[in-house]
C-alpha cells in the first residue's frame, strides 16, 4: 500500500529525523511505500532537518495544530495513497510496536477512521500525567461522547489511521481544534469510527505545548464545538426571544400601571430598560445569524 504520512511539528529538530526514520523503516519491513510530509511552524532546524530526510514540507502558517494537520492532511491527496495516517513528531508515539497495528483496521476495511487511545487499557501512560491535564482530557472525551455517542476514551492520540475519504471529506471551522473535529465531522459524514490502545512514551526533548495549556485548549475547543453542533443557533435565538419577551411583559407592565394613558414621561427608568431588553434581544438573534454564515463561509472556502 502507499501510506501517506502526516507529521505535524514546531521546534522538533531533535526528534525529527528519528521519527521519519521510524515510519520509513516500518512500513518498508512490510511491503509499504512511505510518503512522508512534515507540516511545520518550527523557528529551529526542523524544516530543513525533514527535507534532508527525504519529507515533503508543508508550511503550517503559524495558525495552530488544527490549521496544520489540516494542510497536510489535504497535501497528502496529490500522491494517491491507500492509507492517510498522522503521527506526532515529538517521540511519544511507540512507533515501532504500532504503526502496522493502525494500518490493519483500514487496510481489511473495518474502519474508516482509527484513533489512537492513551485510556483504552491501564498503563499505557510511561510518564507523570497531570491531574489538571487528565481532567481537561475528561471533559473535551466527554464533550465527544455526547456529541457522537461513540464510546471514546481520548482524543489526543499520537497516532492516527484514516481513509483518504476521510481526509477528501473533512471539513473544519477551527484553528485549534482538528482533534475533535475531525473525528466529529467523520461521525456527521458516516464514516466508521475506531480506537485502539496506544502508549504514550516520555517525552526525551522540550515539553508539549497543547498538553501544558490544557485549561487554555478548552476555552479554544467550547466555542468552536458549540458552533459546530449547531446548538449556537437554538441558544442564542431562544436568548432573543427570552430578551424580547421580557421586554415586552416590562412594558406592558408599565403602561398598566400607567393606565394607558401613554404618558411615559416619569417612567424613563423602565423604558431604558425595556430599550436594553430589546436591543439585547436583537444582537442575540444578530449574533447567531453571523456565527452561522462564518461557519458556512469557513466550511466552503476550508
Amino acid at each position: 500500500m502507499r501510506v501517506a504520512v502526516v507529521i505535524p511539528t514546531k521546534n522538533e529538530g531533535k526528534t525529527i529525523a528519528a521519527v521519519i526514520s521510524m515510519i520509513r523503516t516500518v512500513l518498508q519491513a512490510a511491503g509499504h511505500e512511505s510518503i512522508i510530509f512534515v507540516t511545520d511552524d518550527s523557528h529551529d532546524e526542523t524544516r530543513r532537518i525533514a527535507k534532508q530526510y527525504g519529507a515533503h514540507v508543508v508550511p503550517g502558517s503559524g495558525d495552530g495544530l488544527g490549521t496544520a494537520m489540516y494542510r497536510g492532511l489535504k497535501a497528502t491527496l496529490t500522491e494517491n495513497p491507500d492509507v492517510v495516517m498522522s503521527v506526532d513528531g515529538d517521540g511519544q508515539a511507540d512507533i515501532a510496536s504500532e504503526l502496522l497495528q493502525f494500518l490493519q483496521p483500514i487496510e481489511d476495511s473495518s474502519a474508516d477512521l482509527v484513533l489512537g487511545s492513551r485510556f483504552l487499557n491501564p498503563d499505557l501512560v510511561r510518564y507523570r500525567y497531570r491531574a489538571k491535564n487528565r481532567i481537561g482530557t475528561r471533559i473535551l472525551v466527554g464533550m465527544l461522547r455526547r456529541r457522537t455517542g461513540l464510546p471514546l476514551t481520548d482524543s489526543h492520540g499520537g497516532i492516527r489511521a484514516m481513509h483518504p475519504d476521510v481526509v477528501r471529506e473533512l471539513e473544519m471551522i477551527g484553528s485549534h481544534t482538528y482533534v475533535q473535529e475531525s473525528i466529529i465531522d467523520a461521525y456527521e459524514k458516516g464514516f466508521r469510527i475506531v480506537e485502539l490502545p496506544s502508549v504514550w512514551l516520555p517525552r526525551q526533548h522540550g515539553s508539549s505545548r497543547v498538553v501544558r495549556s490544557i485549561p487554555q485548549y478548552i476555552l479554544y475547543t467550547l466555542p468552536v464545538l458549540l458552533v459546530r453542533s449547531g446548538k449556537h443557533i437554538r441558544w442564542l435565538y431562544s436568548l432573543g426571544l427570552v430578551s424580547i419577551a421580557l421586554a415586552v411583559v416590562g412594558f406592558g407592565i408599565i403602561l398598566v400601571q400607567e393606565g394607558f394613558t401613554y404618558a411615559l414621561g416619569n417612567r424613563l427608568p423602565g423604558l431604558t430598560l425595556v430599550g436594553l431588553l430589546v436591543t439585547t434581544g436583537l444582537q442575540f438573534f444578530f449574533f447567531g445569524f453571523m456565527l452561522q454564515l462564518l461557519k458556512q463561509i469557513k466550511q466552503r472556502v476550508g
